[in-house]
């Protein structure tokens, strides 16, 4: 039986001045931020990769996806195959990143739950992490992997919706990605839960994302148990074996796919899925700073619906690798 998230109700309700514009900001100037135009590289008659700054190489592979214990919403238990590296942030995208192309609604962070340059940016909705992308990729000289009736120009999108009931979600749950474009997008639930493991890919086998040991996880995790209620600045914990910082705990991560309370293994099963072609709720991942260490575990799904801001949610970026 899920867990029950009985506060989460009367904080999102808090939450919910949703739209506001938010980071239908101007773009950013050229090239800022981290990844740049470096790319993929050869040299000397042999092949080699230059990861972006700030990323890590994410190999293909396979794994187990989900988990067998407790709850039914990571169930059933099926194997998945990356067939496809990919660039994954080392870090959860920070405040000074996301100020640098976007802006927030009527919440914006604060001292109660951490703000500075390096903190995770948060009070961010689904809609808002799209439309950075697109500005980060096209103020680096990168393609955008997402478009809105055929525009790849956020400034072209038009107003973020504002409530659960907006006409305007129409368009923008209709909101098409290119996976092989070179630009900065969400990661799928499946890549996020393949770069969580960091290579531990049996499952049941690893529990957080650095370590099966609840006595351990506070060296990798803000969570509940030692985040004095508040985020910290990322990359302040230790690493999991993908050098990744923050996969468990600090704020939760959006991910690209619709949330669906089993996986279907029509849609989540394979090469490379990308989930449901619609839905009401998207993905998240990760645990945060709020909740125990339950949450905090590589296969915990839990969704929010696309529009929302929320003191825990946050996201990183990946980019799609030719190599």
């Amino acid at each position: 039986m899920k867990k029950a998230k009985w506060f989460t109700t009367v904080l999102v309700v808090a939450s919910i001045t949703l739209g506001i514009i938010g980071c239908n900001n101007p773009s950013g100037p050229s090239g800022s931020g981290n990844g740049g135009n470096s790319g993929e590289q050869t040299g000397g008659g042999t092949q080699e990769v230059v990861v972006p700054e700030g990323f890590v190489l994410v190999k293909a592979g396979s794994f187990q996806m989900g988990s067998t214990e407790v709850y039914n919403d990571n169930k059933p238990v099926h194997e998945v195959t990356i067939t496809k590296p990919f660039y994954m942030g080392k870090y959860e995208v920070t405040q000074a990143e996301y100020e640098v192309y976007c802006s927030y609604g009527s919440s914006s962070p604060s001292s109660s739950y951490g703000d500075g340059d390096n903190y995770p940016a948060y009070y961010v909705s689904w809609y808002d992490a799209l439309v950075y992308c697109n500005k980060r990729s096209i103020a680096e000289g990168l393609t955008p992997c997402y478009s809105i009736n055929d525009s790849t120009n956020p400034e072209e999108w038009g107003e973020l919706p504002t409530a659960y009931d907006d006409p305007l979600r129409d368009t923008w749950d209709a909101v098409k990605c290119d996976w092989n474009a070179n630009g900065y997008r969400l990661p799928t639930e499946a890549e996020w839960e393949y770069a969580a493991r960091a290579g531990d890919n049996t499952v049941d086998s690893l529990t957080y994302s650095g370590t099966s040991d609840v006595n351990k996880l506070g060296d990798y995790a803000w969570y509940r148990d030692n985040s004095n209620s508040t985020t910290h600045e990322v990359g302040t914990k230790l690493q999991n074996a993908f050098g990744l910082y923050d996969m468990s705990g600090n704020v939760y991560e959006w991910c690209w796919n619709w949330f669906t309370s089993e996986y279907d293994e029509n849609t989540e099963g394979g090469n490379n899925p990308t989930g449901a072609s619609s839905g009401s709720r998207r993905v998240s991942r990760g645990g945060s700073w709020r909740y125990n260490s339950d949450y905090c575990a590589v296969s915990d799904r839990y969704d929010y619906r696309p529009g929302i801001r929320f003191n825990i949610l946050g996201f990183r970026v990946v980019r799609s690798s030719s190599k």
